[in-house]
């Protein structure tokens, strides 16, 4: 009988054992931070973009293709803000669950002055956010294949005279294809030489290159092959003359990435494109990391992510039953201390004039926080922080914090300071410290949480608007 009992505890210890929890992927830090918050330690858990760095320009790497195929749910923003995402689905084969949080979530539009239609109703307070009605968008079709296009990925590139390295790597001991066409043309725009591109990559004819050989910008595709003995096989890319370069592949290039970057100059710094265009049907505007018609930065609001919340909590709910009253019990409880902050933030701008609640920040991630507590908040960069605004734009901004006295300047963890400085000196006013706008701070920052990281902007932006009153 001792015997049998301790039987049935070895199978009942090895059960558990073999066990696994539920396998899940977010597109970055913040909305990481929730989902951890909700999954705790039921869920074995991947963040793609890290703490202090920016979704706008990521890069995916064949290991976050490898996470991603692994993974049984993937939770992202949607909104457009991870336009990397297509093309990392398709280099993945990922074909599980795609959970979007801002589903339910009525979004702002793009360059909108005037939010108070923002939902259904008319904003009064913060006690009522719109919240849309319809159902989750179908994640099946994700655009596999060339589609229209006679390419898989073109690139925009602002390149100096003088000659660079493109790399293609094996990744677990293989090429991702043994061979494939390149074409390279000298242009200021990647869409208006798209069928030039196109029918070059489509010609019976072209320019055989293997390992070491030179490529240039020419009215030719390049058929290259790549050396199986060696782990990389990398080509010179001679440009004659200073000037942009779209260079169209048929196939992804960070499919060929192991350990560093595809494209480098001859020192070994990384070359980035200007603008790329992912795999997609004709007639498509997103580009790259360009955002769509709406503000994807719905997380702003904590009354928003609360919504966030729901469903990352359903979702994951849905995936492990098993665990379900779990992830309901973190999920409304975090939801429950969202509305808390929500509350905490609206009290903390009390008896601030409303004339005075101007705020300068890098780049415009912020009109959710400035819709739910009134406050404008002005910013010479766009959604994507890649963007760079004309000198007529930074010069009209600067007008307008002469004109209203605008004092709260402040920069953001992802973008770079010098723009924002350079406006403080030319006006007067102090930078007031830095906000986080789409990833979180590392453990030991000041907004290692969500939770934090509102806290801490409020702080700042509060400490900013009463400094001169």
């Amino acid at each position: 009988m001792k015997r049998m009992a301790l039987s049935l505890s070895f199978v009942l210890a090895a059960t558990a054992a073999n066990a696994e929890n539920l396998k899940v992927v977010s597109s970055f830090s913040i909305l990481g931070d929730l989902t951890s918050q909700v999954g705790g330690d039921k869920i074995d858990h991947s963040v793609l973009v890290g703490a202090g760095e920016d979704a706008h320009v990521f890069q995916p790497t064949p290991q976050d293709a490898k996470t991603l195929a692994a993974a049984d749910v993937v939770i992202i923003n949607g909104l457009e803000f991870e336009g990397w995402l297509e093309r990392l689905i398709e280099a993945s084969g990922f074909d599980g669950e795609i959970v979007t949080v801002s589903s339910h979530i009525e979004p702002i539009a793009f360059g909108e002055d005037d939010h108070d239609d923002h939902g259904d109703e008319e904003h009064a307070g913060h006690d009522d956010h719109g919240h849309g009605e319809e159902e989750h968008a179908d994640h099946d079709d994700h655009g596999h294949g060339h589609g229209d296009h006679g390419f898989e990925w073109g690139g925009l590139f602002n390149l100096e005279a003088g000659t660079y390295n493109w790399s293609f790597a094996k990744v677990d001991g293989d090429y991702a294809d043994p061979a494939m066409k390149m074409v390279i043309l000298a242009a200021d725009d990647l869409e208006a030489v798209e069928e030039d591109a196109e029918g070059l990559l489509e010609a019976d004819t072209a320019g055989s290159k293997s390992d070491g050989d030179t490529l240039s910008a020419a009215n030719m595709a390049y058929s290259l092959t790549f050396d199986a003995s060696k782990e990389m096989t990398v080509f010179s890319v001679e440009i004659s003359e200073a000037g942009t370069y779209a260079f169209f592949t048929e196939h992804m290039p960070f499919e060929f990435e192991a350990n560093e970057h595809f494209f480098k100059d001859i020192a070994g710094a990384d070359v980035e494109p200007i603008a790329q265009e992912p795999e997609m049907e004709h007639g498509h505007d997103h580009h790259g990391h360009d955002h769509g018609e709406f503000d994807p930065h719905a997380w702003q609001d904590p009354e928003l992510a609360a919504h966030y919340v729901e469903e990352i909590t359903e979702a994951l709910a849905e995936a492990d039953a098993t665990n379900a009253a779990f992830f309901k019990a973190n999920g409304e409880a975090l939801e429950a201390a969202l509305i808390a902050l929500d509350a905490e933030i609206t009290a903390a701008f009390e008896g601030i004039p409303e004339d005075s609640r101007i705020v300068i920040t890098s780049h415009d991630a912020f009109q959710y926080y400035g819709e739910a507590y009134g406050i404008e908040f002005l910013a010479p960069i766009g959604l994507g922080t890649e963007e760079q605004p004309s000198a007529k734009e930074v010069a009209d901004l600067i007008t307008q914090i002469r004109e209203r006295g605008v004092t709260a300047l402040f920069v953001e963890n992802i973008t770079d300071t010098r723009l924002i400085e350079q406006i403080a000196s030319e006006t007067g006013a102090e930078v007031g410290g830095t906000l986080f706008s789409d990833a979180l701070s590392d453990a030991n920052g000041p907004a290692s949480t969500y939770q934090d990281m509102m806290r801490h902007n409020t702080k700042l932006i509060v400490d900013a608007l009463t400094s001169g009153t």
